[in-house]
């Protein structure tokens, strides 16, 4: 019991001594500091930081998924049209009715479900537009943008099939 009694003794009087400080001592400021006239200090006069602005120029925004392109996709969609919602190449030229005041094509979508297309209606996922109405095919211009998320302007034409009947 003796020694059970020194240790909790010695180990009261440790945590004491160093563990629990009875007084804190206070430190008098090693400098003065003299105020100006408007109440400033007049010591230190602290150079301003210059603000830094990120200018993009042709870098993408490095917060910007890749896959998204910026766009939400849940708001987009909605106001998708039905065309701008299919991939080109999934898209099925049926006909061309040729006209004086423009040619018109006939497309069906993979649902089986038919559109008239005019020059300069949107279509496909990637902002196609038609550019051109042929007597054989349809051209239309996409914006495609790469790894870097540089936009490059691409042609996808989509052809008239002949049937074997109609040589």
């Amino acid at each position: 019991m003796k020694t059970g009694i020194k240790q909790v003794l010695l180990v009261s009087v440790l945590i004491v001594l160093y563990g629990v400080p009875l007084y804190a001592e206070v430190e008098e400021p090693k400098e003065r500091i003299e105020l100006g006239e408007e109440g400033k200090s007049i010591q230190m006069d602290l150079p301003q930081k210059e603000e830094y602005t990120y200018i993009p120029g042709e870098r993408r925004d490095p917060f910007v998924s890749l896959l998204l392109r910026g766009a939400e996709t849940g708001e987009m969609e909605d106001e998708l049209t039905p065309l701008q919602r299919v991939d080109l190449g999934s898209l099925k030229l049926v006909g061309i009715i040729k006209k004086p005041e423009g040619n018109t094509a006939l497309i069906q979508t993979p649902d089986g479900k038919g559109y008239f297309l005019r020059k300069g209606v949107e279509v496909g996922k990637n902002e196609g537009i038609v550019e051109k109405i042929l007597d054989d095919k349809v051209i239309v211009k996409e914006k495609m943008a790469d790894f870097l998320g540089q936009i490059t302007v691409s042609e996808f034409v989509l052809t008239l099939k002949k049937e074997e009947g109609n040589r």
